[in-house]
């Protein structure tokens, strides 16, 4: 640019670039701009350059700037090459881009969860209560989507043999409780918290007098649990747990002539396993 400059300017008038004269050439990719400075004030213009020519952008940058420092009128000869006039700056089309789609969305969960299982149960002789041992089935049904749900379940124990104060019996009971559970994700595992009204239906006889006699009885209680699930495949979770039945006033236990000889189990310890199904 430097030399294009001189070589447009006579060479008796080269002192007049010695007087606070500046000339830039700033690059800004498909364009660029000439900014001369002289005496305090300044002169600048932009021109396109698609094509990045160094050379001519330099021509260019000259030509302005001689005619910014020498108009015409002081006698500057006009440059021998008639240079094309810069294109006008075209601002690129705008490109639409269009909206990403909406994720798919997710299947809803279940609204119900079917539970067969196995269990087992023990009752620790507790005060009048005899020591029993149990296995048994429950089918639980769990309503609802979210972490807090509504629970609905029955159960079946076999006969639980005992003996106490000299009188052998059996036992059996028919489960049935209503609660509600929370839920919560543990790494892999779904973890349930159960707490609901007990009711068991319980038959006792015993086995071991000349005269067996059996009777009914109704006990009302609470249960609480915690289980455990895995998720298997679609709506299909295998789960183990434990639980606890509590009866804070059992029926008590009569035979003659003995009369009363203890009570029903205060307390059920057992655990169950099986399978969930998603409905």
């Amino acid at each position: 640019m430097q030399r294009e400059v001189l070589r447009l300017i006579p060479p008796e008038r080269h002192d007049l670039l010695r007087h606070g004269v500046r000339i830039e050439l700033e690059d800004l990719g498909e364009s660029y701009r000439v900014l001369v400075s002289k005496d305090g004030a300044s002169l600048k213009k932009r021109y396109a350059d698609p094509a990045r020519d160094c050379e001519a952008r330099a021509r260019f940058a000259a030509v302005f700037a001689v005619l910014t420092v020498m108009p015409p009128e002081l006698g500057v000869d006009a440059p021998s090459a008639q240079l094309p006039e810069p294109k006008p700056l075209v601002p690129p089309k705008a490109v639409v881009v269009p909206p990403p789609p909406p994720p798919p969305a997710l299947p809803r969960p279940p609204l119900a969860h079917i539970e067969l299982g196995a269990l087992f149960g023990y009752a620790p002789a507790i005060v009048g209560a005899p020591e029993l041992s149990a296995f048994g089935g429950e089918l639980r049904v769990a309503l609802g989507r979210g972490a807090l749900q509504s629970t609905l379940s029955v159960a079946y124990t076999s006969r639980a043999k005992f003996e106490l104060r000299g009188v052998v019996g059996d036992l059996w009971q028919l489960p049935m409780s209503a609660g509600l559970r929370v839920t919560s994700d543990l790494g892999g595992l779904r973890m349930a918290g159960d707490l609901g009204l007990l009711a068991v239906v319980q038959r006792v006889r015993a086995t071991g007098l000349a005269s067996s006699r059996a009777a009914s009885a109704l006990e009302l209680g609470v249960r609480g649990g915690l289980s455990f699930q895995a998720e298997l495949g679609a709506n299909i979770a295998p789960f183990f747990g434990a639980f606890v039945w509590v009866a804070p006033a059992p029926r008590d236990l009569s035979a003659l002539p003995q009369g009363v000889f203890g009570n029903l189990p205060y307390l059920w310890l057992g655990g169950s396993a099986g399978v969930s199904f998603g409905l």
